[in-house]
Formats: structure tokens, C-alpha cells, sequence
């Protein structure tokens, strides 16, 4: 088998060594003939070509990737001292998976778009909707995408963004966490998600 591996960071860098080491020949130029390509944001009309955003259309891939963010932003927010309240905007997987982790040290609110997880939010956690976002919170995480956010009326003293860049004060967007804190194993996983549609091919 045959590959392109577009490197641009630490993660596709691993990608392509696991890629090496494991008997697939990386050709050096995306116009080689290869049996799949891994690009950045490359418009390709050929088949088999994989990014970050089409792996992350991968149920599995997404959750276990969510993991790594979750355990990344975890480390983060432990190394800050006289946190003791947390919002997490979002009830997603991620923000699902974050919530369960960060219950265990500190007092977490759920702020989500819907009330589709409602009674389950409020059997474990305090509950806010973001129509009506109030509240004092130490910390505030961002899981939500493309969701204009009013933060008029929440009293903060940081804010954690996954998911958005915004000009704020006490503001960190911080994108691409498992590349940040775990660029080897978020790789890992990219080789087993492509390596498992190629053998589906």
C-alpha cells in the first residue's frame, strides 16, 4: 500500500512515522499515485483522501479523540489554583465526557442549547439555559461551535474556549488540544481510523 501524508504538526508527523513503520510506503508528492492521502484542507477529487475533518465524521474516532481533549483540558484546569465552579457550555459528547470527569474535584454547571438531555443534566449536575446565561462561575469551558454566546451576564475569571475564537478579557481559546498534549497517541488513532477504511476498501 501506498500514501500521502501532508505533515503540518507534531500529530502528522507521528502519522506518517506509523504509517513507515508499519510497511506502508509515503510517497513525497501529493501528485504521486497513491492508494490514500491525508491532507489539511487540500481540495483533492480523488478517492480515499482523509483530513482532520472528515476523520472526525467517524462516530468512534470523535469520541476517542474527544477523550484525549477531555483528559488535555482536565490537566489544564487542575494546574490553575481557587477554581472551584465550573460552567461547561455544551452537552455533547465532549462536553458530556468533561462533566463526568471534572465532577469528581469541582462544582459543574451544564449550560446546552436544548433540553434534550435535561433530566439527565439535572440528576447530576446544576443546570442554566444559554437563552438565559447568569451566573458566577470561576471557570467557564466552551464546547459549543458557531453558537453566538452572551457572556454580558456572567460573572467569570476565565474562560477556556474548545471551540470558538473571541476577543475577551480573561479569555484562552484553545484549539486542537490532543495535538498540544498527546500529538503520538491522537496520531495513533488517526493511523487506526484511516488503516480500518482502507481495509474496508
Amino acid at each position: 500500500m501506498k500514501g500521502y501524508i501532508y505533515v503540518y504538526d507534531q500529530r502528522s508527523a507521528y502519522l506518517k512515522k506509523l504509517f513507515l513503520e508499519n510497511g506502508v510506503e509515503i510517497v513525497d508528492s501529493i501528485e504521486d499515485e497513491a492508494d490514500f492521502y491525508f491532507v489539511k484542507d487540500q481540495k483533492l477529487s480523488r478517492k480515499n483522501v482523509f483530513s482532520l475533518a472528515s476523520l472526525n465524521q467517524n462516530k468512534h474516532f470523535r469520541h476517542l479523540n474527544n477523550m484525549l481533549t477531555t483528559i488535555g483540558t482536565y490537566l489544564m484546569v487542575s494546574q490553575k489554583q481557587n477554581v472551584h465552579s465550573i460552567l461547561i457550555l455544551g452537552y455533547g459528547d465532549l462536553g458530556k465526557q468533561l462533566a463526568n470527569l471534572l465532577k469528581k474535584q469541582y462544582d459543574v454547571t451544564i449550560c446546552n442549547r436544548n433540553y434534550k438531555d435535561y433530566d439527565q443534566i439535572i440528576q447530576n449536575y446544576k443546570h442554566v439555559n444559554l437563552e438565559n446565561l447568569k451566573g458566577t462561575y470561576d471557570l467557564i469551558i466552551n464546547t459549543i461551535p458557531c453558537v453566538v454566546i452572551n457572556y454580558q451576564c456572567v460573572s467569570y475569571q476565565k474562560i477556556i474556549d474548545l471551540a470558538q475564537t473571541l476577543d475577551l478579557q480573561n479569555y484562552q481559546s484553545i484549539r486542537n488540544v490532543p495535538e498540544r498534549s498527546f500529538p503520538y497517541e491522537a496520531a495513533l488513532l488517526m493511523y487506526h481510523t484511516i488503516q480500518e477504511v482502507m481495509h474496508h476498501v
